[in-house]
């Protein structure tokens, strides 16, 4: 039995569902995640996304009018109920729980792999800000990546992944790099230039890079203003296969074709444009890309035992 008698006056929770995230596994729980709300005093309107993009029109279209949103999904859902809800002006944190493939940001923000109790510590946990970013007009939460790996990464099933564990799905995505074109580029990054022929860049504030890079031990802070930025040059030999190999798996960045750095603003300008993914959504873009890193400008809610959280007023 709920622990609270929903009336005329309950709060209201807009919950914003993706119906393929991940395996699905979401719905063998689904009327614990729908009671965990209302066990809170929420009267509930789910929504089920159709298509591309319906997160975030349905939370720039409706977020306004609610007490809480809380959205489950990949990361990618995340970030478009994040934009969602900058478009309608509602200053609101936002309730996640991760059912994705990857579920970077969750992790990193020990989010609950627990489906119903993410959903409970979506309505009782505490507020976290943290830094997302934009990329030319267009936001994301952690990621924006381009180049080799991108494309196997996000398109391999999670349990295959864990099958083959990481150096083998490493080894499995380098077998990409015969098909990929080096693109030569301009790169800008907080006034810093650098120029030459690369087959993948990201700029990111997790600790690992589209499940296959580990970033260097103690690098990241989420909500410095700052973002880690990962480049790799073009690869010709087998040595410096090698190098590039063994920093990535151990965040040991020994290969002199990898840049690491940290910075504020970064302009990539290229050609003809590159194909990127933000937070596992492909996204193109022409040849000049403004990146920006937007200080604490995410608000999202932690487990009460996180303690970098905010207490709620």
């Amino acid at each position: 039995m709920s622990k609270n008698i929903l009336n005329r006056d309950s709060k209201k929770l807009l919950f914003i569902l993706n119906p393929v995230a991940g395996r699905k596994q979401y719905k063998k729980v689904l009327p614990e995640i729908l009671q965990s709300f209302m066990d809170q005093g929420y009267l509930v309107t789910t929504y089920l996304t159709q298509s591309a993009g319906d997160a975030e029109r349905y939370a720039a279209l409706c977020g306004a009018d609610y007490d809480r949103v809380v959205c489950l999904g990949g990361d990618g859902t995340l970030c478009q109920v994040a934009a969602g809800l900058r478009r309608c002006g509602k200053d609101m944190p936002v309730g996640y729980i991760p059912a994705g493939t990857s579920n970077d940001f969750g992790a990193l923000h020990h989010l609950s792999s627990d489906l119903v109790q993410a959903a409970q510590d979506a309505v009782t946990g505490r507020v976290k800000a943290v830094d997302s970013g934009r990329l030319n007009d267009t936001g994301f939460v952690y990621v924006a990546a381009f180049g080799a790996f991108i494309a196997t990464a996000y398109a391999t099933p999670q349990d295959i992944k864990n099958a083959l564990g990481r150096p083998a799905y490493f080894l499995d995505a380098m077998r990409e790099l015969p098909r990929i074109r080096a693109e030569h580029l301009k790169i800008t990054a907080d006034g810093q230039v650098y120029e030459g022929d690369y087959i993948f860049g990201a700029i990111t504030n997790n600790i690992t890079v589209s499940g296959v890079i580990s970033l260097p031990e103690g690098t990241v802070d989420t909500d410095d203003g700052l973002f880690e930025v990962v480049l790799i040059e073009n690869i010709t030999t087998l040595p410096e296969l090698g190098d590039v190999v063994y920093s990535a798996l151990t965040g040991d960045f020994i290969s002199p074709q990898i840049t690491f750095l940290h910075a504020r603003e970064i302009i990539i300008e290229s050609q003809n444009g590159l194909d990127w993914t933000l937070d596992g959504e492909y996204h193109r873009c022409g040849p000049r890309a403004v990146i920006e890193n937007l200080q604490r400008s995410l608000r999202v809610f932690v487990p009460q035992d996180n303690n970098q959280g905010i207490p709620l007023p």
